[in-house]
């Protein structure tokens, strides 16, 4: 006789993937963010401090050349700072929310299935999400490939395990 967990199975299966995969998106998008912050403000300052020295130099008294040397500065963090430096990284910490919060439903709809009538509501459920995962894959704009090595180490090492909880460091457990 099948259990009604061997006829789950296979959307167990397909529900901690969806879990796994959005952990991976969401932390990478996380880790974007993080960086295209730091790259963002760093664009406007290390021009806009350039600019400043460069100023000063003139003012006592230095090189005129640096005066140059300060407005081509001065017009870069200008530029930068209008053009919205940060924008992408606002841009990142949204998908990476969106991803969050999918993983957080894969989760839950695994831990719901086993009290779903039948199999029709899991798979209904699953294609949902599957469905809203596409969504934010195809809105999102896209990250570097370097991210992923970081990414991989921080889930790793547990960044994602939930203290006094029965999961393991990769999220959901198979059954």
């Amino acid at each position: 006789m099948i259990s009604p967990e061997d006829g789950l199975r296979p959307y167990l299966v397909e529900l901690d993937r969806l879990y796994e995969d959005a952990s991976y998106s969401a932390q990478s998008y996380f880790e974007a963010a993080k960086s295209a912050e730091f790259w963002g403000k760093a664009i406007v300052f290390i021009p806009a401090v350039a600019s400043a020295a460069a100023s000063l130099l003139v003012a006592l008294g230095g090189d005129k050349q640096w005066g140059a040397a300060g407005a081509v500065a001065g017009a870069i963090a200008a530029t930068a700072s209008f053009l919205g430096a940060g924008k992408q990284a606002s841009s990142y910490k949204d998908s990476g929310r969106r991803f969050t919060e999918l993983r957080h439903k894969a989760r839950m709809e695994r831990t719901l299935a086993m009290k779903r009538p039948n199999e029709m509501d899991v798979e209904k459920q699953l294609r949902l999400l599957r469905k809203e995962y596409g969504e934010v894959v195809s809105s999102s704009e896209l990250i570097s490939n370097r991210l992923f090595k970081r990414v991989q180490r921080r889930i790793d090492s547990g960044v994602l395990s939930y203290k006094g909880s029965n999961e393991d460091k990769k999220g959901a457990q198979a059954t």
